[in-house]
Order: structure tokens, then C-alpha cells, then sequence
């Protein structure tokens, strides 16, 4: 028997365990296992029980196999053997059950979980569908219509709602696999036949063309550009058109063609990526993370209030610093209809906008932020100002506090030498806006102590930002790829005659959230304009290279800011009049 499923006999009920430890990932392994139990029969027990060890059942595929052909026994080889088996199987879980997981439970005779448990396919974030017999079954057990909001849902669902959807059969409110085989022996005892799912016919109730249309529109939030959304529902079409076996066939054949597409491994790229930023070479400390339990921020523009919310949104108090009670009075203003916007819109509620608000306090005093754990200069790109800053700080904050600057071109090292403290000095640089933007980069200076960049790496995590480390260097890593390709190539297209709103509407359609002239208005073209204004970087982008943009910046045209940048804009409006 394989290592990593197991099976044993309770009673009457035999139950095979799936051990694959972190997250039970279904690997070549574990389909031998499966292979090796559902290929022999099991005279002696009434039903099956398929569990997971751990703190989930299956979440998915083991991704790491998907660059190479997938190595027999297939996916569609093995969920077949489990809905052809001659007695019940039922698929107990708990946690997490994402993609081929959830589609080895479809292919069980029935399902029950945990109440805490949620289910998803969320292929298509990564390019894919759902490849292992999720376009076909779920359908069959659900509808085509809820199949299809389902998947372009993405994010997991609860199990009540997985219940109310008729994709759980039961949701247990004891532990697992117990509650499972309480479930269990309730089915032998009722006597229920084996329900295959392949028998079933797809309810085509609502799936329409017009709700098709809409909900390709409303994936292309996460998901423009992109061949997958077309692929499933092409391949849930076939789910009614065609028999089970030939729907099944054609859907390994599009999922294998959605594998090997471009965007496909660029997002599995991504993928790895973002879980690889962590593990930094250095950043193991010898001694004690610092805990951020309060914050303190110098200045209360955009970025400034933007950057508050993160802490306030986990509940961390801060103190902003600005030179004037006017200045403060404006960018708590600001935050405050930042929150008022996402009352508006359903994703807090106005206590908890009014709890969030309640732990800002305003001075104009850098005593005021002496004994924060961490503080946040977020003022003008200008160095001389940011080292007079830290220098000011240096003498006034306790000797554990962590100093960050958000610039994002600036030399962190010079700023670190204007204070006696350059181990507790690195560059935490937020995009705006930065209360919503994920990327975090965390500037490593050369006397940044492991212990600092640990500590700036455990606070990305607890903030919900992406924290890559980047070291010293003009632009960091994003801004330095955006200007060397993305803006770079934007300008020249604009001096060859295209206009800045044909450029973002293509840039857009690609796939990006917004185009260049629309990010330079948003984020402030004052800001790029400064930077372009420095002596060196005059050499280093000579004319016409970006000559447009910092001729737009001269003008006054910083952007939403002041109602005109590349685009204008109504007062008080960030979309701009075309």
C-alpha cells in the first residue's frame, strides 16, 4: 500500500486516508495510491470513506508538476475508477478544497464537510481550467448556471452555501473523519444506491447567452485578457452538447492546451514567485522580531493616509505628523472618505470604519511619535528633507524603534547615515495607492540588520502585502521596470502620434489594471516629474526620452490631484472626461 494513502477498516465501512502532508496536494503518488485501492474490490465493507490527514482535505493539484506532462495514472484515469466503484464512496472534508481536490470529491458518490470547510475552483487565476473533471461534473450536480458562476467566482465558498448549491450533501458539525463516518453508516443503513455523477444530465435553467455574456464580463475584473474564462465556458457548453465520455476527453484536451498556453506558465511563474519572496538570503535574525504595535507616519498627504489605513485596517493605532493642523485636518479627511467609499460599497460596515478611525491620533510634534515602534517618513522625494528627517527622529525615538523611508528612488544609505542607527533603517516603499496596492519593497541598505528586514518582512505578512526585498539602487525593482520598459515605451509611442488614451485602452485590454497615463495621473506626475528633474537622471534619460511628461509636470498637471494630468478630470472625480 502507498505511503501516502492508506486504508484501513472501521466496521462496517472502509476508509481510505490521503497523507501528503502540508496540504495533501494530489501528486503522482497520491494517484498510485488511489489507483491501488479503487482498481481492487472491497468484499468485506458496505461503503468508502476518502478523508485527508492534516488540517485539510486535498487543496489541489500539486502544481509543481504542471511544466511537464502529467505522469500516468491521469487524473481522469483515477476519478473514474472512484465513480465506477461498485460500492458508495464519500468524500469527508475539511479545511480548504481547492481545484483537482474538489474534483476528486465530484467524482465521489457523495460529499459531506466540515461546517468551517470552503470549496473552490479557482483555476483560472492561474490560467487554467478546471481540467479534472470539473467542467463536466459540476454541471451535472449543480447546473450549468451555478457551474459557470462558480468557477469564475474564484474564491472558495463557504460549506453552507456549498450545501444550499446541492455540491455538499451534508455539512457536519463534529469532528473529522468521526462526523464523516457517522454520515456514512446513516447512507449504508438507508441503503442509498451509487450516485454516479456521470449519469446525471445538466439542468440548463438561465444558462443563456445574455448570462454568459454578463458573467464574461464581470471575470474580466481578474481576469482580462485572458483565454481561460472563454476555454470553461466552451468546455461547459460541451457538457450539455456532448455525452460524458466525449466531454471528459475534449476536456483534458483543452486543459492541457490552457497548461501550456503563455499566460498560463507566466502565471504560474507569479505564483512561485510571490511565495518565494519570502525566503530571503539574510533575513534570518539572531535575535527578536520586533513587534509593531503602533505606528507613527510623517506626513498626511495621499501616500501618508494611505499608508495608515493598512495598520488601522488590523487594528494597529498611528500617529500621523504633519506641519500644520490644516495639513493634518486634510488627510485625516481624506482617509476618512477613503473608508466612507468602502461603507458605500459594502466591505466594512460603519462601526468598524468609526473603530478604525478612532485609532488615529494628528500632532505636529515629532515627540509625539518618540515611542512608536515603527515610524514612516512619507513626505516630498527630496533627500536633503528625508536626511534631516531621520536625523531629527534618530534623536527623539526610543533606540529599538525601526526608522523606514517610502521613498521610491531614493538612496536609503545616504538617508541611514544621517542617524546613529543605520541597522534599524530600510526603505518600506508602498505604491500608491497604498492602501490598496499589494506590492510592498522592503530596501535592504547595507547596514540593515537581519533583524530589521525580518521584521519588515513579518510586517508585509500581517498588512497583506506582497514583501519583496530589493537593495539599493535607483527605482528599487518596480519602478526601475516601469520606467526602463512600461513608461519608456509608452512616451516613444505618444511621440510617434498615438494618443495617451489609445495607449492605456490597449495596455488595459492586455491585462493591466490600468494603462501608464492613467497611473502617472493617479500616483501624481509631480512625483515622476521629480525625479526626472534630478541632475543625473536628466543624463541618464536624455531628450525626447520622456521629454513629454516632464513638460506635462511643468505645466502644473500633476494629475487627479489637480483636475488635469494627461487626462482631466470633474472636481472631486478620479475618472477622466474623454
Amino acid at each position: 500500500m502507498s505511503k501516502t494513502v492508506g486504508f484501513e477498516k472501521v466496521s462496517n465501512l472502509g476508509v481510505v486516508t490521503i497523507n501528503n502532508p502540508p496540504v495533501n496536494a494530489i501528486n503522482q503518488q497520491v494517484r498510485l495510491g488511489l489507483e491501488e485501492v479503487f482498481s481492487k474490490e472491497q468484499p468485506e465493507v458496505s461503503a468508502i470513506v476518502l478523508c485527508c490527514t492534516g488540517k485539510t482535505f486535498c487543496s489541489g493539484a500539486d502544481i509543481k508538476e504542471f511544466d511537464n506532462p502529467i505522469e500516468d495514472p491521469s487524473y481522469q484515469h483515477v476519478f473514474k475508477l472512484i465513480e465506477n466503484y461498485k460500492i458508495p464512496v464519500i468524500a469527508v472534508m475539511h479545511g480548504t478544497v481547492l481545484g483537482a481536490g474538489l474534483e476528486l470529491a465530484l467524482a465521489c458518490h457523495y460529499r459531506c464537510a466540515l461546517d468551517d470547510t470552503r470549496l473552490g475552483l479557482p483555476e483560472i487565476s492561474l490560467g487554467i481550467i478546471p481540467g479534472a473533471g470539473g467542467t463536466q461534473r459540476l454541471p451535472r450536480i449543480i447546473g450549468a448556471k451555478a457551474a459557470l458562476e462558480f468557477i469564475f467566482g474564484i474564491k472558495p465558498i463557504a460549506a453552507s452555501d456549498a450545501l444550499d448549491l446541492n455540491l455538499l450533501d451534508e455539512v457536519i458539525y463534529s469532528d473529522a473523519p468521526s462526523g464523516g463516518l457517522e454520515y456514512a453508516s446513516s447512507l449504508v443503513e438507508r441503503e442509498v444506491p451509487i450516485r454516479r455523477t456521470a449519469d446525471i444530465a445538466v439542468d440548463t435553467t438561465g444558462f443563456s447567452e445574455e448570462f454568459i455574456n454578463d458573467a464574461r464580463k464581470r471575470v474580466e475584473k481578474v481576469a482580462r485578457g485572458q483565454h481561460a474564462p472563454d476555454l470553461v465556458i466552451q468546455s461547459i457548453k460541451n457538457a450539455i452538447s456532448m455525452s460524458f465520455e466525449e466531454g471528459i476527453k475534449v476536456e483534458k484536451q483543452i486543459g492541457e492546451k490552457s497548461l501550456n498556453s503563455d499566460e498560463a506558465k507566466a502565471l504560474r511563474h507569479i505564483f512561485f514567485a510571490e511565495r518565494k519572496v519570502s525566503q530571503v538570503p539574510g533575513a534570518s535574525p539572531s535575535g527578536k522580531i520586533i513587534d509593531i504595535d503602533n505606528v507613527g507616519i510623517i506626513g498626511s498627504g495621499t501616500m501618508g493616509g494611505g499608508i495608515a489605513m493598512n495598520f488601522l485596517n488590523i487594528g494597529v493605532p498611528v500617529t500621523i505628523v504633519d506641519l500644520s493642523e490644516s495639513a493634518l485636518d486634510k488627510g485625516i479627511d481624506l482617509i476618512s472618505r477613503n473608508y466612507q467609499i468602502s461603507v458605500d460599497r459594502g466591505r466594512v460596515s460603519k462601526s468598524q470604519m468609526e473603530e478604525r478611525m478612532g485609532l488615529i491620533k494628528k500632532s505636529t510634534l515629532y515627540e509625539s511619535i518618540s515611542q512608536c515602534d515603527l515610524v514612516i517618513e512619507a513626505v516630498f522625494e527630496d533627500i536633503e528633507l528625508k536626511k534631516t528627517i531621520f536625523h531629527n527622529l534618530d534623536k527623539l525615538c526610543k533606540p529599538d524603534s525601526i526608522l523606514a523611508t517610502n521613498t521610491s528612488t531614493l538612496d536609503v544609505d545616504e538617508i541611514a547615515a544621517s542617524t546613529n542607527r543605520p541597522e534599524k533603517v530600510l526603505g518600506l516603499h508602498f505604491f500608491s495607492p497604498a492602501n490598496v496596492m499589494k506590492l510592498l519593497e522592503i530596501v535592504r541598505g547595507n547596514k540593515t540588520s537581519p533583524e530589521t528586514l525580518a521584521s519588515g518582512l513579518n510586517l508585509a505578512k500581517k498588512i497583506k502585502k506582497v514583501g519583496v526585498v530589493a537593495g539599493v539602487c535607483f527605482g528599487f525593482i518596480g519602478n526601475r521596470m516601469m520606467i526602463e520598459g512600461f513608461h519608456r515605451e509608452a512616451d516613444h509611442l505618444l511621440l510617434e502620434g498615438a494618443s495617451p488614451s489609445q495607449i492605456d485602452r490597449v495596455m488595459y485590454e492586455f491585462g493591466f489594471p490600468m494603462g501608464p497615463f492613467a497611473m502617472h495621473d493617479m500616483a501624481g506626475v509631480d512625483i515622476m516629474h521629480s525625479i526626472l528633474s534630478a541632475e543625473d537622471k536628466k543624463k541618464q534619460y536624455p531628450e525626447p526620452f520622456f521629454n513629454v511628461l516632464y513638460q506635462v509636470g511643468e505645466s502644473g498637471r500633476f494629475g487627479q490631484k489637480t483636475g488635469k494630468g494627461f487626462y482631466l478630470y470633474e472636481k472631486g472625480s478620479r475618472s477622466p472626461i474623454h
